[in-house]
């Protein structure tokens, strides 16, 4: 069977998707999770939560998909634990080498990748089930094709409903570098969601360039269980009640077959819609991918602005929507939002539509979009979803009552604690028993008195009579809720493993070496980073210059590398001394392939922990930690490499920023993107099974004296290439050496 997963930011988001019809629910905790600014739930009353869920047959998995600093590791580890032992169904976890250690010491725990790991191929499957991962969180810009073969590898998990990040899952560095919040660490402040220009004919003018639509796959997510998706996840913990409602209510009808497929999409744009929707990655780039002119809730378009004689104080719209006071409504010209407001029943009643309190800038054939529907939120907010129970109750004098509770989960019995004595003067009655049986109290029980049994003459205390349902009621919902045998803490791996020295103590990233004459003898590895990888020509080029240097060889490979892509560049991979890669996937395609790996910062590698799970795997040569670390967080580690210099890459994109408008593309290999204050950002075009796209922060980093260095000299001019390697580039920035981010 198909799950259907929903996101709970909150309680009322929590109750909202059981009561919807969800199979199971995922939540973070106030430390470690994804999503620090939803409210989230504690470790002081997961377990409340968790047994309500577990009593009605829904499962929940607990978020704990941040990026774990060295200083962090023992209370991470302390999370995990109890948040185990608190019930939870699954751990979430990012770090697919930290997450290889806790299986190791808690073989007992389900482990779920996360999506921010960046599974988009057969060999990231691998590697995650390899670490004991029971299922993968797929990237998001995973095609189908793969989506159907890695779920014959692991069970697969994907998203279907809500929000895109721009940048491929686990390697957006730009809010971190531009303002010190990691979205590795949960503090993303959406700079995929500002106004950028970019410098190709046509995209020039500011607009979100970035931001792309929401996702919803409606009625296709029957075309992901055909390719054997275990679970269809919902993004959106930052969400309203109303919209984890509506959204689960949606897919719930898909799967089942049954409801108004329309109304319920209605309801699910109402709830939160950022404006038309788009079918992701999955079967293709489409047409509406990219969200470049309405950011924010667009709702869901009832109405139109009319002519009317009260339109100086009110404004008429033409609709056949009936609103209830204190709706919301946007007023969207084109695609631009001229003004709003809220209905109130004070306003005239009219045929054929409703007042809104008008705006000089209105005109007439506006479009009206609802975007709070208060009826919507009491439906959701009413909705209950219970355990049917058949009760039979037995009271005999002389003998404890007797209580059978019976439903799907079989039939359980219970006696209470005491002796129904022979009555004095009135006996127990039937209804008064079928009466205090019937309340379920708190419990989620529909419950129906199937049979009462009075035996002789029995008098019972009307509140022995009741302690004994409360305490009926109370145990069945203890044994549906289950009880976990808490683990005790046990050691984690966590000791760093010694790290051999590299045998150079200088790499280099770049796309072009021809700057190599000059300081050719500073390079201790070469990173070639192709322009288009299946350009023999080009790999040709690279080892005709680097047949003069000693130089050790590394092919560079992205962290989105599709297994269409990977094909593409595996005939090349051979003729290198290894891969120099920025998705931890590589680490399994490495060990397959027999070549060196040498991890690059794109693995995340944030404490000693996870880098000593990584050197334990066959192919490991190398590794470079995080860009993200201070220089005193990175301190720690020994005979790693750092980034030293060069230009940043803030993002991966997983789609071409230009919407695949191929004819009169000129084909540059780095175009400018500008934001509204005038900083310029690199975006570089390379070809792998087709064209992909890296953005770089607005300024490199200014060189710095550290140990093992790599420099990454891609978008640099030839001139700033070599001045980065002698120590002399000067137009830079401090990036996030000093500070880290938070």
């Amino acid at each position: 069977m198909c799950e259907v997963l929903a996101p709970a930011g909150d309680e009322a988001a929590f109750y909202a998707a059981i009561n919807s019809g969800a199979d199971a629910v995922y939540l973070g905790l106030t430390d470690f999770s994804a999503r620090k600014s939803a409210a989230n739930f504690s470790l002081d009353n997961l377990k409340g939560y968790i047994d309500h869920a577990h009593a009605l047959g829904v499962r929940v998995h607990v978020a704990l998909n941040t990026l774990v600093k060295e200083g962090e590791t023992d209370r991470f580890f302390e999370s995990v634990l109890g948040a185990w032992n608190a019930g939870a169904d699954a751990l979430i976890i990012q770090d697919i080498f930290l997450g290889k250690r806790i299986k190791q010491a808690y073989p007992e725990m389900t482990l779920h990748l996360s999506t921010q790991a960046g599974v988009c191929n057969l060999y990231g499957a691998r590697l995650a089930k390899r670490c004991g991962f029971s299922r993968v969180i797929l990237a998001r810009e995973t095609p189908i094709g793969s989506v159907a073969a890695i779920a014959k590898e692991i069970e697969t998990e994907v998203f279907v409903q809500g929000a895109l990040c721009t940048c491929f899952s686990g390697q957006c560095y730009l809010s971190a570098f531009i303002g010190g919040n990691s979205g590795n660490r949960g503090f993303c402040k959406q700079p995929c969601r500002k106004k950028y220009e970019i410098d190709r004919e046509g995209f020039g003018a500011l607009s979100y360039k970035l931001s792309l639509s929401d996702l919803s796959v409606g009625e296709d997510v029957k075309k992901l269980a055909a390719a054997g998706v275990a679970s269809f996840k919902i993004e959106g913990r930052m969400r309203s009640a109303a919209y984890v409602g509506a959204a689960v209510r949606y897919y719930r009808d898909i799967l089942d077959g049954k409801g108004d497929l329309r109304a319920d999409l209605s309801d699910l744009k109402r709830a939160f819609n950022r404006g038309d929707y788009t079918k992701g990655y999955f079967f293709g780039q489409d047409k509406n991918l990219i969200s470049s002119a309405v950011q924010g809730h667009k709702g869901e378009k009832i109405g139109e602005i009319a002519k009317d004689k009260r339109f100086g104080k009110l404004a008429f719209v033409r609709s056949s929507y009936i609103p209830s006071p204190g709706d919301g409504f946007k007023v969207i010209r084109g695609n631009t939002e001229v003004g709003g407001g809220s209905y109130s029943a004070s306003f005239a009643k009219a045929a054929g539509g409703f007042y809104l309190p008008a705006d000089a800038k209105y005109r007439e054939g506006d479009g009206v979009y609802l975007t709070l529907d208060t009826s919507l939120s009491e439906r959701v907010s009413a909705r209950r979803r219970s355990v049917p129970v058949s009760m039979s109750v037995k009271i005999e004098e002389g003998k404890r009552p007797h209580a059978i509770a019976e439903g799907k989960f079989g039939a359980k019995e219970y006696f209470a604690d005491f002796v129904a004595e022979r009555a004095k003067t009135r006996a127990v009655a039937f209804e008064e028993v079928a009466q205090c049986f019937a309340k379920a109290d708190a419990y989620p029980f529909s419950v129906t008195v199937k049979n009462v049994e009075i035996g002789g003459s029995p008098f019972v205390v009307k509140s022995a009579l009741n302690a004994f349902r409360r305490e009926v009621y109370a145990r069945l919902y203890r044994e549906l809720a289950g009880e976990r045998a808490c683990l005790a803490r046990r050691e984690i791996g966590k000791k760093s493993a010694k790290i051999s020295a590299p045998e150079f103590t200088t790499a280099v990233i770049s796309e072009d070496f021809s700057f190599a004459k000059d300081v050719g003898d500073k390079i201790g590895a070469a990173v070639f980073a192709p322009k288009n990888y299946k350009n023999t020509d080009e790999i040709d080029g690279f080892f005709e210059i680097s047949k003069y240097y000693a130089w050790h060889k590394w092919l560079y490979l992205p962290a989105f590398m599709t297994d269409e892509d990977i094909k593409a560049v595996q005939k090349s991979l051979g003729r290198f001394d290894g891969a120099y890669a920025e998705g931890a996937w590589a680490a399994e395609l490495c060990r397959e392939r027999g070549v060196k790996l040498f991890a690059g910062t794109g693995f995340n590698l944030f404490n000693t922990c996870s880098l000593s799970a990584l050197a334990e795997e066959d192919a490991f040569s190398a590794a470079a930690i995080s860009k993200e670390l201070s220089q005193k967080e990175c301190a720690v580690f020994e005979n790693v490499f750092r980034f030293a210099g060069g230009a940043i890459k803030v993002m991966e994109l997983g789609h071409c920023p230009f919407g695949r408008s191929c004819l009169g593309c000129e084909r540059k290999d780095v175009y400018s993107m500008t934001d509204e204050q005038g900083r310029v950002f690199p975006l570089r075009r390379y070809e792998a099974s087709c064209c992909r796209f890296e953005l770089f922060n607005c300024a490199p980093l200014a060189p710095q004296a550290v140990r093992y260095a790599f420099y990454d000299l891609r978008t640099l001019p030839l001139q700033e290439k070599s001045a980065c390697l002698s120590g002399r580039l000067q137009s830079a920035t401090a990036g996030l050496s000093s500070s880290g981010v938070r």
